[in-house]
């Protein structure tokens, strides 16, 4: 069995914008668990929740209520209160386990990272497929990369978010650890270089398919699903 990690300080945070989406109840289930996800890495989740719920709330003063998904609101607060009960219940500075999955992720999955259906991505990479839907074709999944991996250049339909839950990764925006996200749109083409240290393990939400720029990633896309 794997030892337990430590978790360092998360330096790439998700906007404001995101949490008051997160508890206004805007966002899909896919957005909402990847966010809940890093809020269970934040220190300061509780304090930040709790101003972005009160602008939440004057938000939700201004919108017609036929434009809220039924019952997000009910669901997006439930997970926001599992995130701040873990926070208050788990130490920042150490796992218990050498499963890297975060507590919300845990509890939805069902099961460990272990015993997911990984399938082969490309060279030294994995992927499993959790969740399609939502606005703009939104796919929710799992990168799992060898030491040292590097993934094509690549880009995005629309809106990419990336988690890191263990080991970490660097393209042009800088190095991202466990409990950082990448945000990137469809303007962006990066490629991405996996640390050496252990095996990176992201949660991911993108919309619509990925565009390679490689002909022979291009040539594999239909088969990846991505």
């Amino acid at each position: 069995m794997s030892a337990p990690f430590t978790y360092g300080p998360v330096t790439h945070r998700l906007g404001e914008e995101w949490l008051m989406a997160y508890a206004a109840g805007s966002l899909s289930e896919g957005q909402s668990l990847l966010v809940a996800c890093h809020l269970s890495f934040l220190d300061d989740a509780a304090p930040r929740l709790a101003v972005a719920e009160a602008a939440g709330g004057a938000l939700l003063d201004t919108l017609a209520p036929e434009r809220m998904a039924p019952e997000a609101l009910a669901r997006t607060l439930a997970l926001l209160d599992e995130a701040q009960a873990e926070i208050a219940a788990r130490p920042r500075v150490e796992s218990k386990s050498a499963d890297p999955l975060p507590p919300p992720l845990r509890a939805w999955l069902g099961r460990g990272v272990d015993d997911l259906n990984w399938s082969f991505l490309g060279p030294g990479m994995k992927k499993v497929k959790l969740w399609r839907g939502g606005p703009n074709d939104q796919r929710l999944w799992m990168l799992r990369a060898r030491p040292g991996v590097k993934i094509p250049k690549h880009g995005h339909s629309g809106t990419e978010l990336v988690l890191v839950l263990k080991g970490s990764f660097e393209d042009p925006h800088g190095r991202f650890a466990a409990g950082d996200v990448e945000e990137s749109d469809d303007t962006e083409m990066h490629s991405l270089q996996i640390g050496t240290e252990e095996e990176c393990i992201c949660l991911a939400v993108t919309e619509g398919p990925t565009r390679f720029d490689g002909w022979i990633a291009r040539a594999l896309q239909p088969f990846i699903g991505l």
